[in-house]
């Protein structure tokens, strides 16, 4: 499937995959999110392993793919760099980072705009895979 394509094209294909599926779980089940900001302030360990993941997705994105020659580089690029740069918050001022992160009002109905946004921005990376 991706024998011809380019970094760029996997990179949005994966990034483009992931933000659909996380927006249909936003607008179907908006309550099953609506804590994860607390819970993450209040675990350690998720908060923890959270930053990790997150660190390390921004890293590896970075180190392989940091080109801003089109949009769709650039969109992926910025999915680098915004990951990384969170990753890195989250290890150093996590508590400070997800106090900011729990003060905004998760009502369901942000969640499900969130997440229609989401999947229209997921559509647009999948768009930009293919036509890559």
């Amino acid at each position: 499937m991706f024998a011809d394509a380019g970094m760029t094209a996997v990179f949005a294909f994966f990034f483009g995959l992931f933000m659909v599926a996380a927006g249909i779980g936003l607008v179907l089940d908006p309550k099953l999110y609506d804590r994860f900001p607390e819970e993450l302030r209040n675990s350690g360990l998720l908060g923890y392993i959270a930053a990790i993941v997150v660190f390390t997705i921004g890293a590896f994105t970075i180190a392989l793919h940091n080109d801003w020659s089109s949009w769709l580089a650039v969109l992926v690029s910025l999915i680098g760099w915004a990951a990384l740069i969170e990753g890195v918050l989250m290890l150093a001022v996590r508590r400070g980072f997800a106090a900011i992160i729990a003060r905004i009002n998760y009502t369901p109905l942000l969640l499900r705009s969130l997440g229609i946004f989401t999947v229209g921005l997921g559509i647009l990376y999948l768009a930009g895979a293919y036509k890559a």
